[in-house]
């Protein structure tokens, strides 16, 4: 599977650790998180710190060490976990805009256009729902 696969994936698996933090009333250790969404624990950090940076988890070092969500499931937007992990990944990229291509660059441009109009209204589309809206209460 390329790396490309695995960064499409990225958000998806950022929903499925929030879900089990917030159903864990304690520190979940990564191995711990990785072993309950059937992940290796290396791609899973990598998704994790792009989580704690934006403030949505918070992790502490050491032997009793671990993640816990940074703040209430309903404080935390879908918009807001999309946003701390896609500079990193390619979900945003739905098709390449980059590149030579046998395009005009008009078409070239349309298709540049489309790709930033589709990452608005996905971003609108999330900003109307929250963690909370995924775990069972």
């Amino acid at each position: 599977m390329s790396d490309k696969m695995n960064h499409a994936r990225w958000f998806s698996m950022a929903l499925k650790a929030l879900i089990v933090l917030a159903e864990n009333e304690s520190r979940c250790p990564s191995g711990k998180l990785a072993e309950k969404l059937e992940s290796q624990s290396v791609y899973l950090r990598k998704i994790l710190t792009h989580l704690v940076k934006a403030g949505i988890i918070s992790a502490k070092e050491g032997r009793d060490g671990g993640y816990t969500l940074g703040k209430k499931p309903e404080d935390i937007m879908l918009s807001e976990v999309y946003e701390a992990i896609r500079a990193e990944t390619v979900v945003k990229d739905y098709f390449e805009t980059e590149g030579k291509h046998c395009f005009s660059d008009m078409s070239q441009q349309s298709l540049c256009d489309l790709q930033r109009e589709m990452e608005t209204w996905i971003l609108q589309g999330l900003q109307t729902k929250a963690l909370s809206d995924l775990i069972e209460q």
